[in-house]
């Protein structure tokens, strides 16, 4: 019968990976080759190739259902052998790779859908499961909130959020051996309404630069940013807009025309839109620092002046009648 030249030889692979097995055999006539799985006959195709006169088997991008028992049989008219080897899968020694495309969108005021790529099949081979971590925009990350899913889906929807709040939110891939990197952040707000007017101050600093400060809200997620516009009042070419995160609630503007008058706005902003704006104008001939909404005099001087007069005319008045006093109580006593 014939003899074995070179004996496949059994391997351990991950899942996605590839093998190949060799078997040579000699003998007179020179003998036919052909290959089992699990004991009976193996046909190639798809990620299974035979090659070299079937001397090569080759495997590739492998799933768990060519874990098997693979036999090269030689056979001729003088008899047959047959040799054996196996192909077990492996847990791998790598991590997933971060989930991709995820995307999020509000469903309702107390809820948002989050949807994902599904994986490639080498892969989602290795994938046990999911881990979506969640929580408001501005909290630190002892905050978050962690919600597994099932390998085999590739959405979910949050619920008994809160309202107008916005979220954040990114997803991890978990094998047997840990976790993947985390995909990209993605920011997204349920419905309910835009955020309140924010309340701001600003300070002059000098002549070209000025401070803007504003509140922010009391509760994380409730604005996803502020954005500020200002432009002089009696040039409106010199402008300019700054956008700015959740967490950042003050600005200097500097190289502004010296001793103009400016216009300031700020909005808050989140997913559903703008806050309504809150606008003041700040002349830089002033210093100080002024509260939005404050009042200031504008009082004229000429009103100053006469005020001024009337007091003088009143005070001249009472000074005769005085006089006059003192004179009739001096007659009276020389009689």
């Amino acid at each position: 019968p014939p003899e074995f030249v070179q004996w496949p030889q059994s391997v351990s692979r991950p899942a996605g990976g590839s093998a190949v097995f060799s078997c040579t055999a000699s003998g007179v006539p020179e003998p036919h080759l052909i290959w089992l799985m699990n004991g009976k006959i193996l046909i190639p195709g798809g990620n299974v190739k035979l090659t070299n006169s079937n001397t090569t088997l080759a495997i590739t991008r492998i799933t768990p259902d060519d874990e098997a028992i693979y036999q090269c049989i030689a056979e001729n008219s003088a008899g047959t052998n047959q040799a054996s080897a196996r192909l077990a899968i492996s847990p791998g020694t790598k991590l997933p790779e971060a989930p991709a495309g995820l995307k999020a969108t509000p469903l309702s005021s107390r809820g948002l859908r989050l949807t994902w790529n599904q994986p490639e099949d080498h892969i989602s081979q290795q994938i046990i499961g999911y881990v979506l971590h969640i929580r408001r925009l501005g909290e630190p990350d002892s905050a978050e909130l962690q919600e597994a899913v099932s390998k085999s889906t590739f959405e979910h929807e949050f619920s008994n959020l809160d309202d107008a709040t916005t979220y954040s939110v990114y997803l991890k891939a978990y094998s047997a051996l840990g976790g993947s990197q985390q995909s990209s952040t993605v920011i997204a707000t349920t419905a309910g309404g835009v955020p309140s007017s924010p309340s701001f101050f600003t300070k002059v600093l000098n002549q070209t630069a000025m401070q803007v400060y504003w509140e922010l809200p009391s509760k994380p997620g409730k604005v996803e940013g502020f954005r500020l516009d200002y432009h002089g009042v009696s040039n409106p070419d010199i402008q300019g807009q700054e956008t700015f995160p959740a967490h950042i609630n003050t600005h200097t503007i500097s190289l502004l025309e010296p001793a103009a008058v400016y216009q300031i706005q700020l909005v808050a902003f989140n997913g559903n839109g703008d806050s309504p704006a809150n606008r003041r104008l700040v002349s830089l001939a002033e210093g100080g620092v002024n509260a939005a909404g404050a009042l200031t005099c504008n009082c004229d001087h000429s009103v100053g002046g006469s005020m001024s007069s009337l007091l003088i005319g009143i005070h001249s008045s009472l000074a005769f009648i005085l006089c006059c006093l003192l004179f009739i109580m001096f007659i009276n006593r020389r009689r």
